[in-house]
């Protein structure tokens, strides 16, 4: 553009040089008048022309009409060279590439960004404490970022892990007390064993025995009876200790049967009670530990962490900012691809496809070409009545491009 600008200046010299020349002459009338014509111009107008004679320096200048004219003519006309010539230096890439149609061979100019950047954002509400990176650092996977202070998070996990601890005691005490409970009836059962068998079942068989002597007694009495040795009354009173003792002998085997089934009922109900109480100290146990875990995490979602290896392109925030969840905390950009966008003209995007190879020549010093594949092709024209087209390349160096130009070539496959 500066170019034009000054082979436009030194044209309007030279045009105002000959004007400058050709007045110093006399001048015809105009309209057949004994004077000419003059249009009276200040020194200061010397922005449309410039004299070289030293007299025309000083005072005033006359100039006719038609001269005047010829004048303003010449400086429309470089007024309007200057604008086409900057319009022409303003145009678009692709505006140069008016009336070619193999899109082959042909140098574009493309903008590079990265193909992925991942946004890093707040998983809660909190208060941006520490920030350790900065734009421009590499960070890897997992690598803290920032940290955020939240009070109700922290709060909450010294609870749960208070909660937590108070259910683990109750079930170690459960534990401790039926181990305990559990020995006290293995000596029982150990020390019910060294009775001897007759004492240990001595009621029933004790009542047994009587009735069978009773029976014995009667049975005898009514022979007795029956031989006219004894009277009525004395076999009556045998059989009332026989029906006393068959009594006996079947209360005593109701209150063993009963006695064996309390204690088998007993045994068993403490059973079902300890294991009860055992399953419900896990249970509490159990939502102690998940209510700790989740505070844990909420805890640490405080710790802002890169979820992929790149370079951190953009940080939002600022040290004490209060964020809500969900707010962007950081931009992580990956850079070892990189994507450079061409705007191409519509008449050349039909002979492009995707997958063909291209090759970009990248902005580092020295300059560095690589080779590159046609990613996507948008289909729909933007307002210059391009179509963006993105190429993807290797970045092996991982150097930050974004936003830098670049020459992008089309290879016919």
């Amino acid at each position: 553009m500066s170019r034009i600008y000054d082979a436009l200046t030194m044209a309007e010299d030279q045009a105002v040089e000959r004007f400058a020349a050709r007045s110093s002459k006399s001048e015809e009338p105009i309209d057949g008048s004994s004077e000419p014509q003059r249009v009276t111009l200040p020194t200061d107008g010397a922005f449309f022309w410039r004299s070289k004679e030293p007299d025309q320096l000083s005072g005033k200048v006359s100039l006719s009409p038609r001269k005047m004219r010829n004048i303003l003519l010449l400086a429309f006309l470089s007024l309007g060279g200057i604008l086409l010539g900057t319009n022409y230096a303003l145009r678009p890439n692709v505006a140069s590439l008016v009336g070619i149609t193999d899109v082959y061979g042909v140098a574009f100019e493309g903008t590079l960004r990265p193909a992925n950047e991942i946004r890093v954002t707040s998983e809660s509400l909190g208060t941006v404490a520490e920030i350790y990176v900065k734009v421009g650092d590499p960070v890897r996977v997992g690598q803290q970022i920032m940290r955020m202070d939240n009070r109700d998070a922290q709060m909450a996990l010294q609870q749960a892990a208070a909660e937590r601890e108070a259910a683990r005691q109750n079930l170690a005490s459960f534990r401790s007390r039926l181990a305990e409970a559990n020995a006290r009836v293995a000596i029982a059962r150990q020390q019910a064993d060294q009775v001897p068998t007759h004492q240990r079942g001595d009621s029933p068989k004790r009542a047994q025995a009587n009735y069978d002597q009773a029976l014995v007694n009667y049975n005898r009495a009514k022979k007795l009876f029956d031989a006219g040795i004894i009277a009525q009354q004395e076999l009556d009173s045998k059989a009332t200790e026989m029906r006393i003792a068959q009594d006996d002998l079947d209360q005593a085997k109701r209150m063993a049967g009963a006695s064996a089934t309390l204690e088998q009922d007993q045994t068993e109900q403490a059973s079902l009670e300890a294991q009860a109480t055992r399953q419900d100290l896990l249970e509490q146990l159990r939502q102690a530990d998940l209510k700790y875990e989740q505070a844990q995490q909420r805890a640490d979602e405080t710790i802002v962490r890169a979820a992929q290896q790149g370079v951190i392109a953009e940080i939002p925030v600022r040290l004490g900012d209060s964020v809500p969840g969900g707010t962007v905390l950081a931009k992580v950009a990956e850079l070892r691809k990189m994507i450079a966008d061409v705007p191409v003209a519509a008449t050349m995007i039909s002979q492009l496809k995707s997958g063909e190879p291209v090759m970009v020549k990248l902005p580092s010093n020295p300059p560095t070409q690589v080779q590159g594949t046609i990613r996507t092709i948008n289909p729909l024209p933007s307002p210059n009545m391009t179509h963006n087209v993105e190429v993807e390349f290797d970045n092996p160096t991982l150097m930050l491009l974004a936003g830098q130009p670049s020459e992008v070539r089309f290879v016919k496959p």
